[in-house]
């Protein structure tokens, strides 16, 4: 496995975070925008992307497997 420098400098021991993507979603299910995060479990990186459900809906994914999708249309994030 890969490891940038930085993330051995930040986790020098190997246990890096694992890398989710947050997903802006428009009115006609179309992503806008990605943001890239880094947390400890499926719920901090919801929590992260809370953030950026201001008037559209965030999809969060850890490579191909969907964590969850908050915003205005569903306030429960595991469907």
């Amino acid at each position: 496995m890969f490891e940038s420098s930085s993330a051995q400098a930040l986790f020098p021991e190997g246990n890096i975070m694992p890398d989710y993507r947050a997903y802006l979603i428009d009115s006609n299910d179309r992503v806008i925008s990605r943001k890239d995060l880094v947390a400890p479990t499926d719920e901090a990186a919801l929590e992260t992307a809370r953030q950026y459900a201001d008037g559209t809906d965030v999809e969060v994914w850890q490579r191909a497997r969907k964590v969850g999708r908050l915003g205005k249309t569903n306030p429960n994030p595991h469907s």
